[in-house]
């Protein structure tokens, strides 16, 4: 009776949720998730310019030091990497011509260069010029990249046109991080010009090339040309804006100011699938979202953080216990998204029932584990997220759950760049925040749970863990590959150093004028295909 009772008060206050932050009705799930579209393709025109909406202001465009999935979507038309992921989320070549050959031992790659490009300064791309970006990568204060190439120890020119590295252990994940900005190659020339400060101006080979930024305002990229493959790109200019509110994203959209928004919310997905005058892109994603508990980071260094939730893993683990995955996803995105259990998306080749497996929701053994842990309840939890609505939906519905547990969750929302700023620097209790993804498993995982990384805000590591982790990632073959992966997400889910909640499907629109544009599983928008419909007449 009192378990019904619980479901009933838990009902009451999901409703309560959904009046004051305007949940929409469910729609049908399966279809609407089944109607994959990752890009429209018809005869295009040149010229013209495309004004994109952002849900967040980018970081700095610094490929070494950037860390968002904003400024990932700037870097795509300003900044090509080595390799690049397809519509099926392989790895391909874009700067190279091939996958790295790599030899016997897999302790050496050798990586052939795209020949006859040019920087969007007019110099030369050549295996200098990759050296030079990987080794600033590797090796920069402060670098963001520098756990993502650990494995390489020396970067080497073997001719003009061929890299090659050579490795401390060999590294199945590699192809992978230089299809990111680890893979991203800058100019040598402005590097001497501008050095540290390389992002007031920064200069790649891309299909546009960078012209300003209004701080909170505007990023705006023109057509470049220098780029080798600038008869294929129509449009004249991009420029990028960041509109947090959703809301605001759709209106502008609809009314013209705006041609493509990234991303559409759930509770937009419904209009905007209804309305010609917009292409509504659905693309499964390889990201997730969670909750990052500080367990270790002080100041931005490794230390005790008081309380228990940070000293006891059987707090965490009651927290995670008190979610309801599913309800999360049906309340907060209307069944649009999918509940996320650990860091290996359901479509990864690495992924088997272990690793997708889910936390039960277990509101009686939340209960009982706090009531072990000898925590006096309510006990008061400081939860950080973005302000936005989405966010904010997402905290009440995890707050109102989490209260049937013994948990009191006080929402702290912040702007998106604050909050990495303050999560940098460990002045967060919890944070709600996710990781756009990457193809192979070790960029979801190393990045965010081994010592020293830059996105292991939680500050928690054991040697344990990142000895089985880069086992996992020097491992060549993959089915021992999956079984490793297996043992680290049952690792994790002890841990509970990041509670996974949910995986988003990215829902991007544009008007119906644009054709070409293009979303894959990596999230990123590519806008060098796209240009405005050729008319007949």
């Amino acid at each position: 009776m009192r378990e019904r009772s619980g479901r009933y008060a838990m009902a009451a206050v999901l409703a309560a949720v959904c009046a004051t932050t305007g949940c929409a009705p469910l729609v049908d799930v399966e279809r609407t998730a089944a109607e994959l579209r990752t890009s429209v393709q018809a005869p295009t025109v040149r010229g013209g310019e495309a004004v994109i909406a952002l849900d967040q202001e980018p970081d700095r465009l610094d490929p070494t030091l950037a860390t968002t999935l904003a400024g990932r979507q700037v870097f795509a038309g300003l900044c090509e990497k080595l390799y690049d992921v397809d519509q099926a989320g392989r790895i391909v070549p874009q700067l190279a011509t091939e996958l790295p050959r790599a030899s016997a031992d897999g302790r050496e790659l050798t990586i052939p260069l795209r020949p006859g490009v040019r920087f969007n300064d007019g110099t030369p791309f050549d295996a200098a010029a990759v050296k030079r970006s990987l080794d600033r990568h590797r090796e920069l204060d402060g670098s963001s990249r520098r756990v993502e190439l650990s494995a390489v120890a020396s970067v080497e020119v073997a001719d003009p046109a061929t890299v090659r590295l050579r490795l401390t252990t060999p590294s199945a994940p590699l192809p992978s991080v230089l299809a990111d900005r680890a893979g991203m190659v800058m100019s040598p020339a402005q590097l001497d010009r501008l050095g540290e400060n390389f992002s007031d101006h920064p200069v790649c080979v891309g299909p546009f090339e960078f012209v300003e930024r209004v701080a909170q305002d505007r990023i705006v990229l023109r057509r470049s040309d220098f780029y080798y493959g600038r008869d294929h790109v129509m449009l004249d200019r991009l420029v990028y804006r960041a509109v947090p509110d959703d809301n605001i994203r759709l209106a502008n959209l609809r009314s013209g100011e705006f041609d493509v928004v990234w991303e559409a919310g759930p509770p937009e997905v419904p209009i905007l699938a209804r309305d010609s005058d917009v292409v509504l892109l659905n693309t499964p994603s390889v990201q997730y979202m969670g909750i990052t508990v500080n367990i270790a980071n002080v100041g931005g260094s490794t230390g005790p953080v008081p309380g228990p939730l940070a000293a006891d893993p059987r707090v965490r683990e009651a927290l995670s216990l008190s979610i309801d995955r599913a309800t999360l996803n049906k309340i907060s995105f209307n069944g649009l998204y999918r509940p996320a259990c650990g860091p290996i998306p359901p479509t990864s080749e690495f992924a088997t029932p272990r690793t997708q497996a889910c936390p039960p929701h277990d509101v009686g053994r939340a209960r009982r584990l706090l009531a072990e842990a000898g925590v006096r309840t309510p006990l008061r939890v400081e939860l950080m997220l973005a302000n936005d609505s989405a966010q904010n939906r997402t905290g009440q519905v995890i707050q109102a759950m989490a209260a049937r547990a013994g948990f009191d969750v006080v929402l702290r929302p912040t702007e998106s760049t604050s909050a990495i700023a303050a999560a940098k620097k460990g002045r967060f209790e919890t944070f709600l925040i996710g990781w756009s993804g990457r193809p192979d498993p070790d960029g979801n995982i190393a990045v965010m749970h081994t010592e020293g990384s830059p996105q292991n805000y939680s500050g928690h590591s054991t040697p344990e863990t990142d000895a089985l982790i880069a086992r996992a990632a020097a491992e060549q073959n993959p089915d021992r590959r999956r079984g490793l992966y297996e043992l680290v997400v049952e690792d994790l889910h002890e841990r509970n150093n990041v509670i996974y909640l949910y995986r988003q499907q990215y829902y991007t629109a544009h008007s119906a004028d644009l054709a070409g544009v293009a979303v894959y599983p990596d999230g990123i928008m590519r806008m060098a295909g796209a240009g405005y419909r050729a008319h007949e007449g």
